[in-house]
Formats: structure tokens, C-alpha cells, sequence
């Protein structure tokens, strides 16, 4: 029996007692009309026939069907078995593009959707059989949703559209609408037959947000220009959407005006006072929500025929107006959604340093990291971060790992980052050489760990500024520098102004608090009017102006989740009803801050 397939036969046999993999969150499903094929062999009897083929040749592809058949049954692991074994300078060509079918296959199954994607590069120009082309199709779409590429899973299911049973409509627009807008603004070109449509709808509605057009105008246009595409009924939905084609007029906004959070409230209002001499809005209502109960906004609400609501700014209240069931209005709240259901045309903007550490894991992962090292202090708060980073890092990034370092107090600091950088090792393989060989002086230059990627401090200014020296004399001389991030709250007059001791961390903030931004002259404006006006009030006024001139856009990017407008808290963009922040990024320069993109982080190593 060739080597090969007793190899095969026994890596099988020991898989027969093993356990299933954990399976990956699926795509969408799509069905596939069915074929009327006869019932295949099963992959124990492809495994059998290839134990007395008469040739290698014939012994290579029964493995190879039996590894489809394995993926077919759902067993990854047996299927890779045979899989690692077989190789393609054995096969001819059309067997090769079924080898590279397969291992495409198995590697979707192990979640590795790069590896898929390489695989299936032209792969389909190769099959003319019908189930080989779905399979392709299929894979190409789930490896774009899993890699929240939605324009090439929007057209990869117009490619399937034939294939399919049932109208892929909805599920089309529901990736298109997640598309950039940029992406819209540069005018596609679509080469399949309903392509054109979808993208000329897509491109007509941006363009019509951008320059401010009738909303209705444009999307009676491309009804006329397609009138037999199947968006008909999803650009109806569109013309019938409350607020869509015409913007709400009449607005409240609920922050608490008297009382503990006076200060922050007024720092809200701030903002929308400034918005609103910029665009001449009138019918704006303030209500004070330390001053009326629920029932008595509501009724005001209610009164005034409010067709948006800002607010309100407290948790307790965004909860509890949330349980009220008359809601013909829209409503941006400013803080994280309630604990129940989250009622239809309600949009939710948080401004803390939660939602902050959740844009600081996105950004790490686009920066393609695979390790990093948190540390933070060793309280409530510290913990709580630490784990919303690592939650939702792990959904980011599933292939990277995290590791965590929490102090008590600054004496734990020096030896927290000399343990968690694997430096105190170095020492003390030193100190054990210096007791076998008494008398020598023996001269080290240690090696921090290569499995860390970036730092990322949760702490606060005076931490980081206590951290940073510790880190930076715990790396390697030779190793490249391992670069240190930080999130807003080491960004504080108070602690910062004129330091250099925090010479080197990035951090994320808004980005009128950071230099080169556009609406100086307004910060400086209020900085002259408002006395004692704080970093921390001065994101809430970026807040308040933000969700003023998000009015005429919010129901729209409700619908149109690509869409995003340019604050000064930062890029927004609405996802799940929650509105996503993409903060910019700087870099504390000796004793100023500057501007510092992702991308151009310095991981040049010590002198």
C-alpha cells in the first residue's frame, strides 16, 4: 500500500476519536436549488476504493473526493488529514482546481478566510459544473462577510442570484448600505446585469446627502431610470421612511440643566448653541430633565409635535424614557443603549472612555496586531476595561491573544512590566550564571518578549506618566520598540500640559481637542468665554455641536450605515443603532502633542 495512503488511513483512524472543532459563526445562509444527482459515496468508501486503486493516479483522486466528502459531512479534520498529504505537481489541471476547492473548503471551516481567499483567486473561470461554481460563489461570500467586505459579498450574491431558490433582495441591500461611502463617491462600475442599479442607487442617494438634494427628487429619478430592477420595493421603503427624504424641523433636547450634572449638561448645550448659529435652526426646545418626570416630557414632547429628541444625557433616563411604547419621533440619546429592547428610530451616542476602548481595539486590528499587553490599575474600573478591550478584541482579532498586567499603587509598576515583558527572566538567567562561574563579570544585554505587538495603558495621565519610563527601560536595545497607546484620559491640561515624561504615546481623542483641526477658531472662541472649561467638557460641547448637525442626517444614516459625517468628536457613522466613533489619533512629542495616523507609529528600536 503507497505510503501516502496508509499515512492518510492512520491520521484518520486517530481523528476518529477526537472531537469536532469549535464551529466559526456562519454567513447568511443562502439555499442552492438542488440538483438531481444520484447519492454520492460516502468518504469511508472513498477511503476503501483508494486502498485497492490500481494506480497512484486513481489512489489521488478517490483521497480527493473522500476529503470532499468529509467536508460535505461536516468533519474539517478528517478531511485535512488527507488534504495535507496530497500534492498539486501530482494532479492535472482540472484536478488541481479541485484541490485548491477543497483546501479552500477546509480552511473556511478553520476560520483562516485570507488563506480562502487566496485559494479561490480566479478559481471560478476554472469549473463549468454547476455545483463546483456555487461552491466557489458561496465561499467568496463568506469569506467577504467575514471580512465585512461588503461590496464584494453584494456582488458575489448577484453572481449567485441565478443559482439560488429564493430573491436575494434584501439581503443585497443590506450589504450595500454597509458599503463606505466613499467607496460610492468614486463611482463604481458594475459588469453584472443588475449591478448597475444597485450601484447607480447607492451613488445617487450619496451625492444627494453630500450636496443637499432632494432625497425625493433623486429616488423618483432612478425609479424611472430602472424600472424593472428588483430595488423597486426596497427604494418605496426608502420614500416611506419617517424622515428620510424630508429631515425633522421641530427638536428637543433633554439634558439635565440644574442639579449634580449641571456642568456636563450645560457643556452639551454649549455645542448645540454653536451648531445652531451655524446652520440657523429655531425650533429647538431645551428641556431640563432634573426638573420634569418622564410623563411630563413626554407630554411636552408630545405638545410642542417634536419630530427629533437629543438626549437625554443621563443613563437612568435614557432607560427609563426608553419603556414608554408612543414614540412617533426620532431620538438621538446621548449615552449607551437601554438594557432592554432598543425601540425603532433610536440611535445612541456614547462619549466615554468604554466606547473609546472599543475604537482602540478596531484600530489596533487594522494595524494588522496579534499581541498585545494591557495594563491598567487594579480597581473596578481598571477590570471592567480590561475586559471590554479583551471582549471585543477576541471578536476583532481572533487569531491574536492578549495579556494583562493591573497595579495597586506605583511601587507595582517597576516589577508588573519587568514580569509581563519577560525581562525579569534575562535577569535572572544573569544572576544564575554569576553562581556557576563566581568571580567573572559577565555582561548581558537582555531581550524583552517578541509576542507583544503594542502596549495599551488604561489608566489615567499621572499613571502613564509613572508607566512610561518603566516600559521604555524594559526593552530590548536590539528588538524593535514596542509602541505604547493610551486612550483620552491621559490627555488632561492638568497632568499633561508641558510634560514630557509621556514623550511617545499614542492616544486616541476627539478631534477638535488635538492640533490642525479645522474648527480652531470656534474651541478658541468658547476657551475665551467659558472659564475653567475642561478637556472632559470640552468632548461634551463637541458632543452637543455633533448631535445638532446630525439632525437632517440621522435618519438617513440609520438606513445608509456607510455614510459617515465628519464631528468634531470625531468620524460617525451609525451601526446597529449605535453611533461609532472614529477618533484621531496623536502623539504626546516631548513637551507638545501631534498629530500622529496609526499607520506611522515608530517601532524603531532603543539607542
Amino acid at each position: 500500500m503507497p505510503k501516502k495512503l496508509l499515512m492518510c488511513i492512520a491520521v484518520l483512524s486517530l481523528l476518529g476519536c477526537g472531537s469536532t472543532p469549535e464551529q466559526q459563526t456562519p454567513a447568511p445562509v443562502i439555499q442552492a436549488e438542488p440538483s438531481s444527482v444520484q447519492a454520492a459515496p460516502t468518504a469511508e468508501e472513498l477511503i476503501a476504493a483508494a486502498e485497492t486503486a490500481a494506480t497512484p493516479a486513481t489512489m489521488r483522486t478517490y483521497l480527493l473526493q473522500a476529503a470532499a466528502a468529509y467536508l460535505d459531512q461536516d468533519q474539517p479534520q478528517h478531511a485535512g488529514a488527507i488534504l495535507v498529504e496530497l500534492e498539486a505537481e501530482q494532479f492535472g489541471a482540472h484536478e488541481q482546481s479541485l484541490l485548491r476547492l477543497q483546501r479552500a473548503r477546509f480552511y473556511a471551516a478553520l476560520g483562516d478566510w485570507a488563506q480562502v481567499v487566496s485559494l479561490l483567486q480566479d478559481l471560478d473561470q476554472r469549473f463549468t459544473q454547476r455545483e463546483q461554481r456555487v461552491q466557489v460563489l458561496e465561499l467568496n461570500y463568506q469569506a467577504a462577510v467575514a471580512q465585512q467586505q461588503h461590496l464584494r459579498a453584494a456582488d458575489q450574491l448577484l453572481l449567485l442570484q441565478p443559482y439560488l431558490e429564493t430573491s436575494q433582495t434584501a439581503l443585497i441591500w443590506q450589504h450595500m448600505r454597509q458599503v463606505p461611502a466613499d467607496v460610492w463617491r468614486s463611482n463604481p462600475r458594475s459588469v453584472h446585469p443588475n449591478g448597475p442599479g444597485w450601484y447607480s442607487l447607492l451613488n445617487r442617494l450619496t451625492t444627494a446627502i453630500d450636496d443637499q438634494q432632494s432625497i425625493e427628487d433623486v429616488l423618483s429619478q432612478w425609479q424611472r431610470a430602472f424600472p424593472q430592477h428588483p430595488a423597486q420595493p426596497i427604494v418605496q421603503q426608502l420614500l416611506d421612511t419617517p424622515y428620510f427624504a424630508n429631515p425633522p424641523q421641530q427638536v428637543a433636547v433633554l439634558l439635565p440643566l440644574t442639579g449634580p450634572l449641571m456642568k456636563q449638561g450645560n457643556a452639551v448645550r454649549y455645542g448645540v448653541l454653536a451648531a445652531l448659529a451655524e446652520q440657523g435652526q429655531q425650533d429647538v426646545h431645551f428641556i431640563d430633565t432634573n426638573t420634569y418626570s418622564d410623563e411630563d416630557i413626554l407630554a411636552e414632547l408630545e405638545a410642542l409635535n417634536i419630530e427629533l429628541v437629543i438626549g437625554p444625557l443621563q443613563r437612568e433616563r435614557v432607560d427609563s424614557l426608553a419603556s414608554h411604547s408612543v414614540r412617533p419621533w426620532l431620538q438621538l440619546a446621548l449615552n449607551h443603549p437601554p438594557q432592554a429592547t432598543k425601540p425603532a428610530g433610536s440611535s445612541y451616542f456614547a462619549l466615554d472612555i468604554a466606547a473609546e476602548t472599543q475604537a482602540a481595539a478596531k484600530a489596533m486590528k487594522d494595524k494588522g496586531y496579534q499581541g498585545i499587553l494591557l495594563l491598567g490599575p487594579d480597581n473596578n474600573r481598571g477590570r471592567q476595561l480590561s475586559r471590554l478591550f479583551t471582549r471585543y478584541w477576541q471578536v476583532q482579532q481572533p487569531t491574536g491573544h492578549i495579556r494583562t498586567g493591573f497595579y495597586n499603587s506605583s511601587a507595582d509598576m517597576r516589577s508588573l512590566v519587568s514580569d509581563r515583558l519577560k525581562v525579569a527572566h534575562s535577569e535572572a538567567r544573569k544572576e544564575r550564571l554569576e553562581q556557576a562561574f563566581p568571580g567573572t563579570d559577565i555582561e548581558m544585554q537582555f531581550r524583552n518578549r517578541q509576542d507583544i505587538d503594542a502596549i495599551y495603558l488604561l489608566g489615567d495621565a499621572t499613571q502613564a506618566r509613572l508607566l512610561k519610563p518603566y516600559i521604555d527601560v524594559n526593552q530590548s536595545a536590539f528588538g524593535k520598540r514596542i509602541p505604547v497607546y493610551a486612550n483620552s484620559m491621559v490627555n488632561e491640561q492638568t497632568q499633561t500640559q508641558g510634560e514630557s515624561d509621556l514623550s511617545g504615546i499614542s492616544f486616541a481623542d476627539a478631534p477638535w481637542l488635538l492640533p490642525q483641526h479645522a474648527k480652531q477658531p470656534l474651541h478658541q472662541q468658547l476657551s475665551s468665554l467659558l472659564r475653567g472649561w475642561s478637556l472632559s467638557e470640552q468632548r461634551l460641547t463637541a458632543m452637543g455641536y455633533d448631535s445638532m448637525r446630525l439632525a437632517p442626517l440621522l435618519a438617513r444614516m440609520q438606513q445608509l450605515q456607510g455614510y459617515s459625517y465628519q464631528g468634531l468628536s470625531g468620524q460617525l457613522r451609525i451601526d446597529e443603532q449605535t453611533l461609532v466613533r472614529e477618533l484621531t489619533w496623536a502623539m504626546f512629542d516631548g513637551d507638545h502633542i501631534r498629530l500622529e495616523p496609526l499607520n506611522n507609529v515608530d517601532t524603531r528600536p532603543r539607542n
